[in-house]
């Protein structure tokens, strides 16, 4: 028996005694690991539908407020803001059919909740535009959380789908930023609410509204 026959019998003892000692999995445990891991999977896809639903939930409850506002404008003689926000309420519904689409689309199970009564009566234009900025800010929140589950599940058309969405949350913040500002300036520059009213009406009429 030459010198590497003997080598390789000792080499094989020495793993035979210390078999014993390794542990490797069983049929039955890694089939346990591979349903623990798709009910984690079947759990976080079960999430991504919960927070697509409360998306669609959410554009609908925008559009209220948007509504809402709309009326009171006009009942208080600031046309144009009650037409800038009627757009904003019609586009805010059609967020929500937007969503339904993909959703179908994508055999996203989707179960609509109650949209939540907006407020009707404000004490001043600044209050109103406040609670339509904070409406916002609450969309843009739910849409980012939205978009880390996508991008946790791997859902890229999902992830994909969002992205316009995304950039229209920064302009719309970025337009009730300004506007606000505008509305509250009206303390120190009378007459200037009445400037912006005009200012929104042109607008609106110029996209349609």
């Amino acid at each position: 028996m030459n010198l590497l026959v003997i080598l390789v019998l000792i080499a094989a003892n020495n793993v035979a005694a210390f078999a014993p000692l390794v542990t490797r999995p069983t049929k039955r445990a890694t089939f346990a690991q591979m349903s623990a891991t798709s009910e984690e999977r079947l759990e976080e896809l079960k999430e991504l539908d919960r927070l697509f639903s409360l998306q669609v939930t959410r554009e609908l409850a925008a559009s209220q407020v948007y509504l809402s506002g709309s009326i009171w404008c006009d009942q208080n003689d600031l046309v144009g803001m009650s037409h800038f926000m009627l757009m904003e309420s019609n586009e805010e519904r059609e967020h929500a059919l937007a969503f339904v689409d993909f959703g179908m689309k994508r055999d996203i199970t989707i179960k609509l909740d109650s949209v939540p009564a907006p407020a009707a009566d404000w004490d001043t234009p600044e209050d109103l535009w406040s609670d339509l900025l904070e409406c916002e800010k609450t969309n843009t929140a739910s849409l980012m959380h939205l978009a880390s589950v996508a991008q946790k599940v791997g859902d890229f058309a999902v992830s994909t789908f969002l992205m316009p969405f995304h950039m229209e949350q920064v302009d719309s913040e970025a337009k009730l930023k300004t506007i606000l500002t505008k509305v509250r300036d009206e303390n120190q520059t009378p007459g200037l609410l009445r400037q912006l009213d005009t200012e929104l009406a042109s607008e609106s009429a110029a996209h349609g509204g």
